[in-house]
């Protein structure tokens, strides 16, 4: 089974996240980002999010860096 988070947690990883509502098993896909809160659902019922593609944030890569590095955008 997939790791779960439930609303309020912090996110651990960004990337692309499934929601899954409990009770009707409903999914949709959401971009869940590093140091944020998993969001509350509106539906009422409850829910839990499992990460589909985590990705590195920008801003982190090692390729991709500020203007003030040796390679300037």
């Amino acid at each position: 089974m997939a790791e779960t988070h439930k609303p309020g947690e912090i996110v651990k990883r960004s990337g692309i996240y499934k929601v899954v509502r409990d009770g009707d098993g409903k999914s949709f896909e959401i971009t869940c980002v590093e140091g944020e809160h998993f969001p509350p659902t509106r539906s009422g019922k409850g829910a839990h999010y499992e990460l589909l593609h985590g990705a590195q944030h920008s801003h982190k890569h090692k390729e991709l860096g500020s203007a003030d590095q040796d390679h300037p955008v």
